[in-house]
């Protein structure tokens, strides 16, 4: 057996924005930068101007009354300059780096003349690593420190604590960065020094040091203090629970803070232009909401995210057991990547609109359908990517005499269009970051598609989570995502273990195997969840029971269905049966002896199926009239049974009237 490494030379199988949003599980918020963000210019453009104005009329008029005016404007220009200021640190001015670093020096007077802008980038990036640890490792964390009632004087002096946090470091910092921190300094002093001199010291006064100071003070408790107080989470435990976002008011909010109420996005995605932060938001809100992000109101009440969800009038639909429509829709592939020399992965687009219906929960699957010669194929694959990856993609492996398998890995092109039905299935886990668990799995060959979203999401999701694959090929050459593999043993560093075993080389993963594994106690009490050939499996699961497994601790799911005798048909009778799909309903008659999907067939409706064996729960659909028996369920779990659920290929009708719903 071998433990994967990382194969130095190899490779990636994935692009690395691909991989950073399966390691990660960040949604890819998917904005294009512009040669140069407008918004930022034109904010820098109009800021500019109104400090102009705003200081001719201080130098030029009359009225004693024109400082109640200036003064602010003044302040507000500091506040303005700022977020340019920060684009540019962040190079999200534009695409070109000169045009960062000419905005930000350009800006950088506006905001804090004693400071050089390759200075304030610095500490800002410290931030940034450091997001809610203490003052001295932080340096915003000075806007949060200290007595309540001390708090306003730490917003309008946070420039001051910089030289603070900042002396300790400057024999660490580049010369070039000094030269010129030292040079602007000596300047600044020289030209207040003769302003003072000259008799311009009350202009100096109320042009610049106290609007300062006010426009100081209304930025730091709006990107510090409002985005970060009292979060106990920090960049490195959290980071999307260090920064929260505050909702309500947008028409107001949005451009008084100039979108600084969607901080976290900033935090998450630092490159996104301010402007561009509640498009983020909104692409992928329920993303954010499955990670129980920080949420507060304009005025300060904490939102949980069902709270959130009633309070912006979101109905059940984000959840991942409601009443979703399970209608396929046409997506278009992006890209099909060669994994092997016998299988691909296929990513599919996936337009705004439909991304709620096409999320999905680890380890779920979906049915994907394509004209191959004249007929329509359907197949059923798992999803191969972390839960909140943003990333819709499955992988399909050449099968001996398989039609779909052959025709995708020799024919399917990006840009072409399939039949996609959204995301189903209960082999999956659900992620909670409050636990510190062991999941274990076992994957044979292709088994590995809806394992490896598994594992990911898990260890995304639970920082304090453990996790251990044993992954069965026939060779190295034939193993799916082993780059990805040994890529995500090294970004969660000790936490992932995997461990290939090569038929070829006589080391076959068996029963004996197994429970040369299980040897280690974390396995025995750890989750397991299992997906390979039924006879493999009838192997596996035995020796973890004797090991002292529980039984609610497995779970299984097979490629195709076993070849168990039937079980009886029951008390069935002929029936007429409404079937729902689509939003429309239609009467069926109904044999008794049919299934339920076969008399929707026969009567036209195109009811979804795939193994039609009871095991894919591709045709599950839920009963609100009558009863049915079903015969095989090897999909289902019994919560979901209870609730009505049933796959229909499997059952039969015995009242004579019976109601479905596959939309629910």
């Amino acid at each position: 057996m071998t433990t994967a490494t990382d194969p130095a030379g190899e490779d990636r199988i994935l692009s690395e924005e691909e991989s950073r949003a399966i390691r990660r599980g960040v949604p890819h918020p998917r904005i294009p930068m512009p040669a140069v963000a407008l918004p930022t210019l034109g904010l820098f453009v109009g800021s500019l101007l109104a400090w102009i104005g705003a200081t001719w009329w201080v130098l030029a008029g009359e009225s004693p009354w024109r400082y109640v005016v200036t003064v602010p404007v003044h302040a507000l220009v500091t506040f303005a300059m700022f977020t340019v200021l920060h684009e540019t640190v962040h190079l999200a001015g534009g695409r070109s780096r000169l045009v960062n670093e000419v905005l930000g020096r350009l800006a950088m007077p506006f905001v804090v003349a004693w400071s050089a802008f390759p200075l304030l980038r610095y500490l800002h990036i410290e931030h940034h690593r450091n997001t809610n640890e203490d003052v001295t490792t932080d340096p915003d964390a000075w806007s949060s420190a200290g007595p309540r009632w001390l708090w306003p004087l730490r917003w309008m002096t946070l420039d001051l604590w910089y030289l603070r946090f900042y002396a300790p470091r400057i024999g660490r910092r580049p010369r070039a960065e000094l030269a010129e921190q030292f040079g602007i300094a000596a300047v600044v002093v020289a030209a207040f020094v003769a302003l003072v001199m000259t008799g311009h010291g009350w202009e100096l006064l109320i042009i610049y040091l106290v609007p300062q100071r006010l426009g100081i003070g209304v930025l730091v408790w709006w990107f510090d203090w409002l985005p970060h107080h009292d979060l106990e989470a920090t960049a490195q435990s959290d980071r999307f629970q260090a920064t929260r976002i505050r909702v309500g008011w947008e028409r107001v909010m949005n451009p008084l803070m100039l979108y600084q109420n969607y901080h976290l996005v900033h935090h998450i995605h630092p490159t996104i232009p301010f402007y561009r932060y509640v498009q983020v938001w909104r692409r992928s809100e329920s993303d954010w909401l499955e990670r129980d992000v920080p949420i507060a109101t304009a005025w300060g009440t904490e939102l949980s995210a069902s709270e959130y969800r009633a309070w912006r009038r979101i109905t059940d639909s984000y959840d991942r057991d409601a009443d979703l429509p399970r209608l396929p829709h046409r997506l278009r592939v992006e890209e099909v990547r060669r994994l092997t020399p016998d299988s691909v992965s296929v990513t599919f687009a996936v337009p705004d609109d439909l991304r709620e219906a096409y999320r999905f929960a680890p380890g779920q699957n979906l049915v994907v359908a394509a004209e191959v010669d004249g007929e329509t194929l359907r197949r059923n694959y798992s999803i191969c990517t972390a839960a909140g990856s943003g990333v819709l993609r499955i992988a399909v492996r050449r099968t001996e005499g398989g039609r779909f398998s052959t025709w995708a890995n020799d024919h399917l092109r990006a840009g072409d269009e399939l039949e996609v039905t959204p995301p189903s299935g209960s082999f999956t886990i659900t992620p909670d970051r409050r636990l510190a668990r062991h999941v274990a799995a076992v994957a044979a060959g292709s088994g590995i598609t809806p394992v490896i979203s598994i594992l990911t999401s898990t260890l995304d999701e639970e920082p304090r989570s453990r996790a251990t694959l044993l992954y069965a090929n026939r060779d190295a050459e034939h193993t799916m995502f082993a780059d990805e593999l040994a890529m995500l043993v090294r970004r969660y560093e000790g936490r992932l273990t995997v461990v290939h075993h090569h038929s070829c080389d006589s080391d076959r993963l068996d029963a004996a195997r197994l429970a040369a594994h299980l040897e280690d106690p974390r396995l025995r009490e750890a989750q397991w969840f299992l997906c390979g050939p039924t006879a493999m499996l009838d192997d596996l699961v035995p020796v973890l029971h004797e090991d002292g497994v529980p039984d609610d601790a497995v779970r299984r799911e097979l490629f195709v269905a076993p070849d168990d005798e039937p079980g009886e048909l029951g008390d069935i009778v002929p029936a007429t049966v409404s079937v729902t799909l689509g939003g429309s309903t239609s009467e069926v008659a109904s044999t008794g002896t049919a299934s339920l999907l076969e008399s929707a067939l026969a009567a036209g409706v195109d009811a979804p199926y795939l193994c039609t064996g009871g095991i894919c729960g591709t045709c599950v659909a839920t009963v609100t009239r009558g009863s049915v028996h079903m015969q095989q369920n090897y999909a289902l779990t019994p919560t979901e049974i209870e609730a009505g659920r049933v796959l229909t290929c499997q059952s039969r009708p015995t009242t004579p009237e019976v109601a479905v719903d596959y939309d629910r």
